[in-house]
């Protein structure tokens, strides 16, 4: 089997290359961020993955569930963005607030990540809830101009706000001010942020960031970082609402950094209320985000795995490999094909999510090879879809659940950074085929991986919330670990930590080496079977929590692969 760590070692290199005759001036002082190359790093770094760095290095102990339907619990990226969801949890907050909380506290300990310059998606259930999906993802400027830093307008403050007000029970300012306090006194960044800042270093502004980089370098794991100026847009956004972020001050500082933006297109800014895509796998309603996310990816996949009967295939075989691949690249097709922004094109989602439309994708399934699709491609350049996102679910004492994803796109967004966080290069996921339903426009989403997703009974009482970061890899790990789970019925830590693969083309991509009559197997079916391990996070990171109503138990997950968090509690 082929590894790819080359292929990454040779981009690093051509990177450093590239950068390297600039970083000195003639006296050998190293120059100020404006006179780095940085549209040309920041364009390769993207590509090849430089600004993903494997370690995720952090000391967490394992919770233990609590024996009680009746508790509440969160599972996020980052042990500090847990407690803050706990105390809003313990303090009388739902799901909503203290998913939003939790929200605004990643912007502050994951800054590269998440935050005011991006938005993001969310699903939510109970048992006194109807299942809804909010989509506040970034759009493009009025004017139809997409800048060289693709960025949009950003959703995520106004999603926030409105998500709280329809749904949220303690006060706003009760829900940032936490992250106000994170952001203003500080805490200690573990080696996953300093790893953040040091694959992100050769694009980002110098000037702007003495806080992150004092001397040209990194600051070390165990500093405690202070962000006044993120403190103080947070306060701003406390006093003022969602208003005070998208008109005034803020508007035209972000307006300013934007060729083709306006303050008048942050004015604007709407989030969506939308019906989440649905299915069944198992005797189980599953629910995921909408179009343009890949949601619907995540459900027509487990209904075709269904209908073709994965649960009588030996795990890891052959067999099991091809048809969840399989499944996969069929709803990809779909997607590439049919979804793009709603408010732009015609998607009939109860069709393309029913049972009988999925069990006839699942028929043009070929047990041995690749059938024809309408689309078969590796993703294009120019449809680069965001890999750094993060990933929250939080369920109440009440029974209610929020599944959640939030990102600026890739690691850092654009690299831009305006009155304390980073904005978003969202618009990079356009497509240039002037037949997809992906193409630019006015007002328009783009199309995005992002899958927040549900599990729920018949009786429509969640058992899973789960979702990942990880780009166009998003969907197939989703439906990987629900399948595995829901099959094998063994403890979802186990299937979390099962080796994971990605279809790439006709490229499968491999966590850990398989025995060679499995690669040959697949080989025969017209598979390169390929092995890389450099970068963990390239399969993904799970967050989940899980209800278990037979034996009265609340417990969580949180992946390894990117070190996440989760607690859970009783009132």
């Amino acid at each position: 089997m082929e590894h790819k760590g080359f292929v990454v070692m040779l981009g690093i290199i051509t990177v450093l290359g590239l950068t390297g005759v600039y970083f000195y001036e003639e006296d050998g002082a190293l120059p100020s961020a404006p006179d780095f190359p940085q549209r040309l790093v920041r364009e390769i770094t993207q590509e090849i993955g430089l600004n993903q760095v494997p370690s995720y290095e952090r000391d967490r102990p394992a919770p233990e569930p609590v024996q009680t339907v009746k508790g509440f619990g969160v599972s996020a990226v980052h042990p500090l963005a847990v407690e803050v969801g706990m105390d809003v949890l313990e303090d009388g907050g739902n799901a909503v607030d203290a998913a939003v909380a939790v929200s605004y506290a990643l912007a502050v300990v994951e800054p590269y990540s998440s935050g005011p310059g991006g938005g993001g998606a969310m699903v939510l259930a109970g048992p006194d809830q109807k299942p809804v999906a909010y989509d506040y993802r970034e759009v493009v400027p009025r004017s139809g101009e997409i800048s060289f830093s693709k960025v949009g307008v950003p959703g995520f403050v106004r999603g926030m706000e409105q998500v709280h007000a329809r749904h949220g029970n303690l006060k706003m300012a009760e829900l940032i001010d936490p992250a106000i306090r994170l952001a203003e006194d500080g805490f200690e960044i573990d080696k996953a942020f300093f790893n953040q800042l040091l694959g992100g270093r050769w694009r980002l502004p110098y000037e702007q960031l003495k806080h992150f980089y004092p001397v040209y370098e990194p600051i070390d794991p165990g500093t405690l970082l202070k962000q006044p100026e993120l403190a103080e847009t947070l306060r701003t956004i406390r006093d003022g609402g969602a208003e005070a972020f998208y008109e005034g001050p803020i508007a035209e500082a972000i307006a300013s950094q934007v060729e083709g933006m306006t303050p008048r297109d942050l004015a604007r800014y709407k989030m969506r209320r939308l019906e989440p895509s649905t299915g069944t796998f198992r005797g189980h309603q599953v629910l995921s985000s909408p179009p343009p996310t890949a949601g619907p990816m995540v459900v027509q996949a487990l209904q075709m795995l269904e209908a073709r009967n994965l649960d009588r295939l030996q795990v890891g075989s052959a067999q099991y490999r091809h048809l969840i691949a399989q499944a996969y690249r069929h709803a990809n097709a779909q997607r590439l094909n049919l979804i793009g922004d709603p408010a732009f094109a015609d998607v009939d989602m109860d069709r393309l999510t029913s049972p009988r439309y999925t069990r006839r994708l699942a028929s043009k399934i070929d047990p041995d090879g690749f059938a024809k699709v309408t689309e078969d491609t590796v993703f294009s350049l120019q449809e680069r879809q965001e890999t750094d996102t993060t990933q929250i679910v939080v369920f109440d004492a009440d029974g209610m659940m929020v599944s959640m994803t939030n990102t600026i796109s890739n690691f850092f967004g654009s690299g831009l950074y305006v009155d304390g966080f980073f904005l978003n290069d969202q618009l990079k996921n356009f497509s240039e085929d002037e037949d997809s339903p992906n193409l630019p426009a006015p007002g328009k989403r783009p199309r995005s991986f992002i899958a927040p997703t549900m599990v729920l009974t018949e009786g429509g009482e969640p058992v899973l919330g789960i979702g990942t970061p990880g780009g166009r890899r998003i969907p197939l790990m989703v439906v990987e670990v629900i399948a595995d789970w829901l099959d094998r019925k063994v403890p979802l830590a186990e299937v979390v930590a099962a080796p994971r693969f990605h279809l790439e083309g006709h490229k499968l991509e491999l966590e850990e080496e398989i025995p060679d009559e499995v690669v040959e197997s697949l080989q025969r079916r017209d598979y390169t079977v390929e092995v890389f391990q450099e970068i963990p996070t390239y399969y993904g990171a799970i967050q989940a929590l899980a209800v278990d109503y037979d034996k009265d138990e609340l417990y969580g997950v949180a992946d390894e692969r990117r070190g996440g968090a989760w607690k859970v509690g009783t009132p």
